[in-house]
């Protein structure tokens, strides 16, 4: 009897240490999957992000300042409106965890409003990125990375400005960034009436660089700052140069509602077939 259950406790412990053998492998060389090693994604690291939005404060025309987000330190950081060809610096201020940088102007910051930012990193690239306002309070904005590069390959080039072919533009140009006058808009009107462009841009084909462009009270205009409307006074605006799909690049000052901001000269670009309502050729001398 004592034999009897010797054995079957002998067989009982096969038995059970069967249970926890690894199975051999099969013909094909794989491994049971119960018995599979968890397989680890490799690990990828965060890309740096920037983060973007429009100031809560607002001009009368319902513009915003633009304020960059970045995890790291920028130098040079420049920005320009829509397509406009010129770049403005950014200025730097301090945040609990951030690096921050932002316009002292206030700028157009309807939803669709596009701007081209760049900075060089701590890795010596200058990356540019692509911000567009997604929400009227300017708050909820996108970010897109559009070019990185490498700052030792960068061509230096010395940008060579338009050749003025008038008094009054060759006083715009020789005073971006600065206040021409009183900072009105008129500080930069023309002489000699010379015609006139109808909405739609029509009659552009009397415009020449040089010209002085007066804007109809009221009137609007889409470019590199977005839908522009003009005041009830109307507003003055230097050609600098005029392409034949309609768009012109031009200079103006006391362009943000009466800010103390607008009222420096920029330069910037807009199309005349989106003119709503009416303009007056002005010559530049």
């Amino acid at each position: 009897m004592q034999m009897k259950c010797w054995v079957c406790a002998v067989l009982a412990l096969i038995s059970l240490s069967s249970l926890w053998a690894v199975p051999p492998h099969d013909s094909s060389k794989t491994t049971p999957r119960g018995l599979e090693r968890p397989v680890f994604a490799e690990e990828v690291k965060e890309e740096d992000i920037w983060t973007a939005r429009m100031g809560d404060k607002t001009s009368s025309s319902n513009y915003r300042q633009l304020f960059i987000y970045t995890p790291e330190k920028l130098t040079n950081v420049e920005f320009h409106l829509g397509e406009a060809e010129g770049w403005e610096k950014l200025k730097a201020f301090s945040t609990p965890d951030q690096f921050a940088y932002g316009t002292e102007n206030f700028l157009p910051s309807a939803p669709g409003q596009k701007f081209t930012v760049r900075g060089i990193n701590q890795d010596g690239k200058r990356v540019t990125k692509l911000v567009t306002v997604e929400s009227a309070d300017g708050l909820k904005m996108s970010v897109k990375t559009i070019k990185v590069e490498d700052v030792k390959t960068i061509p230096v080039s010395t940008p060579v400005a338009p050749v003025a072919t008038s008094r009054v533009l060759q006083l715009a140009q020789s005073n971006i960034g600065r206040t021409v006058g009183s900072g009105d808009c008129s500080a930069l009107r023309g002489g000699q009436r010379l015609g006139t462009i109808g909405g739609g841009g029509a009659g552009i084909e009397r415009l020449s660089p040089g010209n002085v462009l007066r804007l109809s009270p009221n009137s609007s205009l889409v470019g590199s700052m977005g839908r522009f409307n003009v005041s009830s006074m109307g507003h003055y605006i230097v050609v600098e140069s005029v392409r034949p799909d309609g768009t012109i690049t031009f200079l103006d000052q006391n362009w943000s509602g009466g800010s103390s901001a607008g009222r420096r000269v920029r330069r910037a670009t807009a199309n005349l077939r989106t003119l709503n309502g009416s303009a007056t050729i002005y010559s530049g001398d």
